[in-house]
């Protein structure tokens, strides 16, 4: 049964997603506690659904993490990276550089990786936001484009209360234009949700219709006559969107190989919970400062006494 929009279908969702925001950013701006280029940033990103913080992140602090990611492959077998060339999902990184795979969750070994996600300028928005401290759960660094078609993070990112998550994409490059650049539908997260047919938020396994899910996608933002916007970020810059912005990598229009070095981390306040925490020995917190943690799926946590090696699962291997 393929997905469709539900007009009836109504989910908890953070305050800047309900239609009642403006009240709710009127009333924390009395109290103080926010000011006005914080109530700014707020207001942008509940209207249309994301915000851009230009020159947000040091960079000296984008630097160290580029360089990290240069010398990866001093450590193999330390990091879980794609498999493009072999058609898995995952696989443990190597003894030589690799600038095609892509890389997940390098802040659990990499404190050049915590201070750019848990950078305080995106903690303190994001705290904002969720109302909570902040749980960083999921991580990819991207060397190149992905490809990504259409889609909303409630399709594959899933916490336990689906819309309660929130993402950065922080470019660690000038993106060049025709490189795969991040390309969004603004106020696309005002659509209705989305259900799949097993009657969820959530692409499913075995889901065969994902053209059918790609085209409803594009057709309403395309009827509702949303603009439609390509992310030309400058090195540092941090993009933020929230859980059903519709979005995806523009075409890329310049050769493969084409450099497009940025990260994207998803985000869910500290009282939720990403799906893989019903296994209770993947239910790790690593604490972060006083703002939050993180957490991950490919690694045991918290323990960060010492480099922390990938554990073996099954969608490393076939």
């Amino acid at each position: 049964m393929p997905g469709a929009f539900k007009l009836d279908t109504v989910l908890p969702a953070l305050w800047t997603d309900r239609p009642n925001w403006m009240t709710q950013l009127r009333a924390l701006a009395a109290t103080g506690f926010i000011n006005q280029t914080e109530a700014d940033q707020l207001a942008h990103f509940a209207d249309h659904g994301w915000l851009l913080m230009e020159q947000a992140i040091e960079p000296a602090l984008i630097d160290d993490f580029v360089a990290d990611i240069r010398n990866l492959h001093q450590a193999p077998g330390m990091f879980v990276t794609t498999d493009f060339r072999g058609g898995r999902a995952q696989k443990l990184n190597g003894n030589r550089p690799d600038d095609l795979e892509s890389l997940y969750d390098l802040y659990v070994n990499l404190q050049s990786s915590r201070h750019v996600c848990m950078h305080p300028k995106i903690t303190r928005f994001l705290s904002l936001v969720f109302q909570s401290k902040v749980l960083a759960f999921q991580q990819l660094l991207f060397q190149r484009s992905n490809g990504h078609q259409w889609h909303q993070d409630t399709a594959y990112v899933v916490v336990d209360t689906p819309t309660l998550l929130a993402a950065t994409w922080i470019a660690l490059q000038d993106i060049v234009e025709g490189s795969g650049e991040l390309a969004y539908y603004d106020r696309s997260h005002r659509l209705p949700h989305y259900l799949f047919g097993n009657g969820t938020t959530k692409h499913h396994d075995g889901n065969t219709d994902d053209a059918h899910y790609i085209r409803d996608l594009e057709e309403a933002c395309q009827s509702r006559q949303l603009a439609y916007g390509r992310l030309l970020a400058r090195k540092g810059d941090v993009f933020f969107w929230t859980a059903d912005l519709v979005h995806r990598s523009h075409p890329r229009s310049l050769p493969p190989e084409t450099p497009r070095l940025s990260c994207v981390t998803h985000y869910c306040p500290a009282t939720s919970m990403p799906r893989w925490f019903s296994d209770p020995e993947m239910r790790g917190i690593e604490p972060y400062w006083d703002v939050g943690g993180f957490a991950s799926s490919y690694y045991r946590l918290p323990n960060l006494s010492n480099p922390v090696r990938p554990e073996p699962r099954w969608e490393f291997y076939n």
